[in-house]
């Protein structure tokens, strides 16, 4: 129940929202909670994401810890303009402090933000029905079940070939192009749509994984597409080559760099979109892996045993890590670093949330 004191500051508070309002512009900051990816975090409509939802929030009594002292105040104007400015000043009752990073702001951004979550918080909305919540999550679900099972039933030589034998080598991979392409495009609409249902809340040292696993990948991904090998696909004759460069590290540097991707976002992203979007993706790529030595093995017969004696599965268990990074050559390093910045930039514009902690 609220104190007099506590509904008087909930009157003050609805009567400074229209000067804050007019200092700052709520449309352009709305369009900075999508900028700096707030609304990632926190919903409009009072739906479950990582962080507190905007909706009701002005007016409403809340427990926060400040400076590991707890204490009840209101949501006014001042509160959400602090919790922008300084975000782990009060730290609401149930959250991890530092899970909201501090953002750099241009000035007049601050204002813009606080007009616009006044405006959403102002007026309470009707939650999402149930039915729709469920059929969101049975949608990624189900589009990444479609995405995995497709890779792997069609790579499969059951199917495989009986359809090239109808449709010719160049008209199944047509066909299994599209199909793989249009199971990712469903998979991707799903995870946005998708709402926020936390399986565990996330550390804030959870976000530097990526952060440090993100160039490894980049790395195989860069050298696994420009080195020959057999394990790729239309490259079976490099079997008798000497293997070189990424190779000597990893037989399957391509899908390493989907998994390491995959396996490295599972752990700052606890909810159940995010374990269909990540853990599929780094399933089908492990899986992958098992498949095409199994396929590679019976296709290419003696040939294949060498190779495989003389590279690895596992990243970096037969050593001579030395020799690959030489063979790899500058080159390759300078576009993995290039990537690498293009992500931390771009991460926000593309995906709506920094990759910074």
């Amino acid at each position: 129940m609220r104190t007099l004191p506590a509904l008087a500051l909930a009157g003050l508070c609805l009567l400074l929202a229209p000067r804050a309002l007019a200092d700052g512009d709520p449309a352009r900051g709305k369009q900075l909670l999508f900028e700096r990816g707030c609304a990632a975090c926190h919903s409009f409509d009072g739906s479950a994401r990582p962080g507190p939802t905007y909706l009701s929030l002005v007016g409403k009594t809340r427990k926060v810890v400040t400076q590991e002292k707890p204490r009840e105040l209101v949501a006014d104007e001042a509160y959400i303009r602090r919790s922008i400015v300084e975000p782990n000043h009060d730290v609401v009752e149930g959250y991890m402090p530092g899970a909201m990073p501090g953002l750099a702001m241009r000035e007049g951004d601050v204002d813009h933000l606080v007009a616009a979550i006044l405006e959403i918080g102002g007026a309470p909305k009707p939650e999402p029905a149930k039915g729709a919540k469920d059929g969101s999550l049975r949608a990624i679900a189900s589009a990444t079940l479609v995405f995995v099972l497709g890779h792997i039933g069609l790579s499969s030589l059951t199917l495989r070939r009986p359809l090239i034998q109808r449709l010719s080598e160049k008209g199944f991979q047509g066909i299994y192009s599209l199909l793989v392409l249009a199971a990712f495009v469903w998979m991707i609409f799903a995870y946005r749509a998708a709402p926020y249902v936390e399986l565990w809340r996330a550390p804030p040292w959870t976000r530097w994984i990526p952060l440090v696993v993100m160039p490894i990948a980049f790395l195989f991904m860069v050298c696994g597409y420009s080195t020959q090998n057999p394990t790729q696909m239309m490259q079976e004759k490099a079997v008798g080559a000497e293997p070189r460069g990424i190779v000597r590290i990893t037989r399957h540097p391509a899908l390493w760099s989907f998994a390491l991707w995959g396996m490295a976002h599972l752990p700052p992203n606890g909810d159940v979109a995010s374990i269909c979007l990540f853990g599929g993706i780094a399933f089908l790529a492990i899986a992958g892996m098992l498949h095409i030595d199994s396929r590679r093995k019976v296709a290419l017969g003696e040939a294949w045993e060498p190779f495989a004696a003389k590279t690895s599965l596992v990243p970096f268990a037969r050593g001579g890590v030395g020799k690959a990074l030489a063979e790899i050559g500058i080159v390759r390093f300078v576009v993995v670093i290039l990537l690498y910045v293009g992500m931390l930039h771009g991460h926000r514009l593309v995906i709506g949330v920094s990759a910074m902690p």
